[in-house]
C-alpha cells in the first residue's frame, strides 16, 4: 500500500511541474508589465490632487515608496518561487 501512495504521488509530481512552471512564468510576466504601467503613469497616480488637503510632495512621495515596496516584495516571491519550480 505504501508503495502504491509514492507511485501516486510521483505520477502528480510529474504532471503537475510543467503546469506550475507555466503558471508562476505568466504570474511573474503579468506582475511585470503592472509594474511598468504603474511606472509609466505614476504621474497619473502620485502626482498632486487639488481635492486633498494636505497634499504635500512628502506624503506624495511616501504613497509611492508603499506601493513600490509592495510590489517589489510580491514580484520577488514570485520570482524565487519560480526559479525552484523551474529548478525541480
Amino acid at each position: 500500500m505504501k508503495h502504491d501512495i509514492s507511485l501516486t504521488t510521483a505520477a502528480i509530481e510529474q504532471a503537475g511541474v510543467p503546469a506550475l512552471r507555466v503558471a508562476f512564468t505568466v504570474a511573474v510576466i503579468v506582475f511585470l508589465f503592472a509594474g511598468i504601467f504603474i511606472w509609466r503613469r505614476r504621474h497619473q497616480f502620485f502626482d498632486r490632487d487639488p481635492d486633498v488637503e494636505n497634499d504635500v510632495p512628502v506624503v506624495r512621495h511616501n504613497r509611492e515608496e508603499v506601493i513600490l515596496s509592495v510590489w517589489t516584495g510580491l514580484t520577488l516571491v514570485l520570482v524565487s518561487v519560480l526559479y525552484e519550480v523551474w529548478r525541480a
